[in-house]
């Protein structure tokens, strides 16, 4: 789900919030070049989020909308056809440029 202040990541079967991510503290999306349905929510202040779904370029795109409508920052959205999980952070090589 996302609402205009944060992310909350929820499982369906057990209906529990797994996570909230506050949108002021996404960095960069990174979105797979692929076919394979994987993004990625950097979040540099806490742990990273690697997520699948069929819809993930409009799923990117709601999130973009969302942090440009409550602040001025917009953040990097970054394709790339590989992840590297570092002890951190996940990295995305990117080809950086304009996908919404």
């Amino acid at each position: 789900m996302i609402t205009d202040f944060a992310l909350y990541l929820v499982d369906p079967d057990a209906n529990i919030l797994k996570r909230r991510i506050a949108l002021a503290a996404v960095d960069k999306l990174c979105i797979s070049n692929l076919s394979d349905n994987f993004f990625a929510i950097i979040v540099p202040t806490e742990y990273d989020c690697l997520m699948a779904s069929t819809r993930k370029k409009e799923i990117v795109g709601i999130i973009v909308k969302a942090i440009k409508s409550t602040s001025e920052y917009e953040p990097e959205v970054a394709s790339s056809n590989r992840y590297i999980v570092s002890r951190e952070h996940l990295i995305c090589p990117s080809n950086s440029h304009d996908l919404f």
